[in-house]
């Protein structure tokens, strides 16, 4: 049990969780101002919309890894696949979003039932994760 308690309350975990959490619940709130009418608290748990948790999540760990470790090869390496999940959730899907509106035109016409689209993020939606993410790392390491 004690090994438990200490990875819940450990520095990397609590970065990561509150800025995930936080983003979580920003889109949440936020959906309700700029979403249609049928937005949900709980949406803001699910992928696309503002901040992107998942660069929240990611940018989380490496500044709290930047900022207890210093700059060492742990860093780079979270930071390598930072990029890459950055890049995923502002590039790739993106075109995934736009495959998916095609594929979706297809089964209309095929009278089948069409696919739930995701877009990728934002440029703003990213910035928002990324502002999240190292703001979550500094408030931890200095309450910490």
């Amino acid at each position: 049990m004690a090994l438990e308690g200490e990875f819940f309350t450990s520095y990397y975990f609590l970065t990561f969780f509150s800025a995930w959490f936080i983003g979580s619940v920003l889109k949440g709130v936020l959906g309700f101002f700029v979403k249609k009418k049928d937005h949900t608290f709980w949406d803001g748990f699910s992928n696309g919309g503002m901040p992107s948790t998942h660069t929240a999540s990611v940018v989380a760990i490496t500044s709290a890894i930047g900022l207890k470790e210093g700059f060492t090869d742990l860093f780079f390496v979270a930071l390598v696949f930072s990029l890459i999940v950055i890049s995923d959730a502002f590039v790739l899907r993106q075109y995934v979003g736009i495959q998916g509106e095609l594929v979706n035109k297809l089964l209309v016409k095929a009278k089948m039932k069409t696919v739930k689209i995701v877009h990728g993020h934002t440029f703003m939606q990213v910035i928002g994760g990324t502002l999240l993410g190292f703001l979550m790392a500094v408030f931890w390491y200095s309450v910490l």
